[in-house]
C-alpha cells in the first residue's frame, strides 16, 4: 500500500492525461507476470495462479467503524465483481444486521474475508494470529504501511484473507485502501514501481483503478484461467484474450 505521504497527493493531483493510459499487450503481459507472480519483498517468483474459486464474501468486524468505510468497501465490491465477473460483496456488517439486510440465507460461517477497523495500539495483539503470531512484523507494518493484507491459499485457490484498515487515517485514506487491499487479495498481490498506469505502483498517483488495472483483473479471472493453474499456461491464456479483447 501507498504510504502515507504518497497518498496525501489524492486530494492534489490532476487526473490522469490520456497519454497515461497508454500501453500495449506487451506491458500487460510483463506487468501480469510482476503482479500476479512477483513478490516486492522477497524476490521470489511464484509458480502457479493464486485466485479465488468461491465467492468473496466479506465481513466487517464489530460494531466501531464510520459508516463511510462501509460505504466504501461496499463500492468497492460490486466494482470488482462487475470487472471480474466473480461474485465479491460485502456480505456482512453490523448496519447491515441492524437494518435487516442481510442475505435471506445469510450464514456467518461463509465470511470468508474479514475486514478489521482498529487501533494502531491493538492491532498487533489482536492480529498477530493471521501472521503466524509474529507480532513484531505486524507492528512493522502498522508503522510502515497504510493498511494491509493478507491471504491464504490451498494449492493457488485463495480460500481466506483479511484486511486490516488502521483507525488514525482520514476518510480519502479508507478509500485508497479499499480500493488497493481488496483488488490485491483477489491475487494480483504485488507492487512495483515498473509498472504503470497503475494502483500497483507505490510512486504513483493513482488511487482508483486504471484501464489498465482492469485488463488485469479480467485476465486473472478467465474461467480458463484455474487456481493453481501453471504461470506460463496462465501468461499464454492472458496474452491471447488481450490480443482478441484489444487488438493493436
Amino acid at each position: 500500500m501507498k504510504r502515507l505521504l504518497i497518498v496525501l497527493s489524492l486530494l492534489l493531483a490532476p487526473g490522469p492525461s490520456f497519454a497515461d493510459e497508454n500501453f500495449s499487450n506487451a506491458d500487460l503481459l510483463r506487468n501480469f507476470d510482476i503482479i500476479a507472480f512477483g513478490n516486492e519483498y522477497t524476490g521470489r517468483k511464484y509458480d502457479i495462479v493464486r485466485k479465488w474459486a468461491k465467492p468473496v464474501l466479506m465481513g466487517i468486524q464489530g460494531k466501531d467503524y464510520p459508516a463511510h468505510l462501509e460505504a466504501f468497501i461496499d463500492d468497492v465490491a460490486k466494482d470488482l465483481s462487475k470487472t471480474t465477473g466473480h461474485r465479491i460483496e460485502l456480505y456482512y456488517s453490523y448496519a447491515k444486521q441492524k437494518a435487516k439486510r442481510l442475505a435471506p440465507d445469510f450464514d456467518r460461517g461463509y465470511v470468508n474475508v474479514i475486514l478489521y477497523y482498529m487501533e494502531d495500539k491493538d492491532i498487533p495483539a489482536a492480529l498477530a494470529k493471521y501472521w503466524k503470531g509474529d507480532e513484531e512484523k505486524v507492528r512493522w507494518m502498522v508503522q510502515n504501511s497504510t493498511c494491509f493484507a493478507n491471504y491464504f491459499t490451498k494449492k493457488g485457490e485463495i480460500v481466506a484473507a483479511v484486511i486490516v484498515f488502521p483507525s488514525r487515517h482520514p476518510v480519502s485514506y479508507h478509500r485508497a485502501c479499499a480500493v488497493e487491499e481488496i483488488t490485491q487479495i483477489l491475487g494480483l498481490p504485488n507492487d512495483s514501481n515498473a509498472v504503470k498506469p497503475s494502483i500497483f505502483n507505490d510512486s504513483s498517483r493513482y488511487f482508483e483503478l486504471t484501464e489498465h488495472d482492469r485488463w488485469l483483473l479480467k485476465a486473472l479471472y478467465l474461467p480458463e484461467i484455474k487456481p493453481g493453474m501453471a504461470r506460463n499456461d496462465a501468461l499464454r491464456l492472458a496474452l491471447d484474450y488481450w490480443k482478441r479483447a484489444r487488438p493493436e
